[in-house]
């Protein structure tokens, strides 16, 4: 079956709701008005109803899974022609020249550590941990000084940040969610090898939360992401939080596939970004969340 004949048969699911007979107890209820962004159809509903009706997405409300897949396929597209972004390009002193200037290595330990990395590759704080020149904390210090941010004593046990965040992202960038502050909808992110505003910018736009980063040891990290995923195998909800698209696809796949999650989830709201080489889209239903990764060309 096409993707468009399949989007076509899910509208039933989540277009418009008929009219139907309300309770006595309802009917003093305020009418609330919902206008589609995409065919500019109106739809006025009591407030308890009018969640159930369509589907949101970045402030907009698209009345069928038709006018929301047009949504999506635009949003994707604009997101794939603005291309991926850049590195960080603010001038830091190299981490080995930072931690000679802090009296941690010599330069011939140095020299000896960048000669490997000609001929091997690896990262050079990598490199000096093996050879035992430096501790990983020193090397997490040096680090952390070099984006002008603190170094977090990460505890023992699984840190819940109650934040979701794609384990995918987490992996590639090295990055972990430390601490949620809900009175500020603040996230503390921890990174072992450099700050990825990327992600710290991507997460803001999908939790409408601010961020602010730190640095954690390797050992911390990869403690972190152990236990979390642990802690998600063992939990009595087995809802699927992450789906992952790694063949290349275009704009209109990857919108009829997130209706086709949208439709089957009932969702209530959707959300999409951009990661460097991912697409995350994250769609909202009955208090949960589910992510969509899709690899860009």
């Amino acid at each position: 079956m096409h993707l468009r004949e399949s989007v076509r048969g899910a509208k039933e699911k989540m277009n418009l709701i008929d009219s139907i007979a309300k309770p006595a107890w309802a009917a003093s209820f305020r009418a609330v008005t919902s206008k589609c962004e995409n065919c500019h159809r109106s739809l006025t509903l009591r407030h308890l109803s009018a969640q159930k009706a369509g589907i949101k997405m970045h402030g907009n409300w698209y009345c069928s899974s038709l006018c929301f897949t047009a949504a999506a396929e635009k949003r994707f597209s604009s997101l794939l022609a603005s291309g991926m972004e850049q590195a960080n390009h603010v001038s830091r002193m190299p981490l080995g020249l930072s931690m000679i200037s802090r009296g941690l290595l010599t330069s011939t330990q140095l020299r000896e550590v960048v000669e490997e990395q000609k001929e091997f590759g690896g990262e050079i704080g990598e490199l000096l941990m093996r050879r035992g020149f430096v501790s990983e904390k020193q090397v997490t210090a040096a680090r952390a000084a070099q984006w002008g941010c603190p170094v977090y004593s990460v505890p023992k046990y699984v840190v819940r940040a109650g934040i979701q965040i794609p384990s995918t992202l987490l992996q590639i960038y090295s990055a972990i969610p430390l601490h949620y502050v809900p009175a500020k909808k603040l996230i503390l992110m921890g990174f072992v090898n450099g700050v990825e505003y990327g992600l710290l910018y991507s997460i803001e736009q999908m939790t409408e939360c601010k961020t602010q980063p730190c640095f954690v040891t390797p050992s911390d990290f990869q403690l972190q992401m152990q236990q979390m995923e642990q802690a998600e195998e063992q939990r009595a909800d087995s809802a699927l939080k992450e789906v992952t698209f790694e063949a290349v696809q275009s704009p209109a796949e990857m919108a009829a596939i997130l209706c086709g999650y949208g439709v089957d989830l009932e969702a209530d709201e959707a959300m999409i970004g951009k990661c460097r080489e991912y697409l995350w889209a994250r769609l909202k239903y009955a208090s949960k969340e589910i992510d969509l990764l899709f690899k860009a060309a």
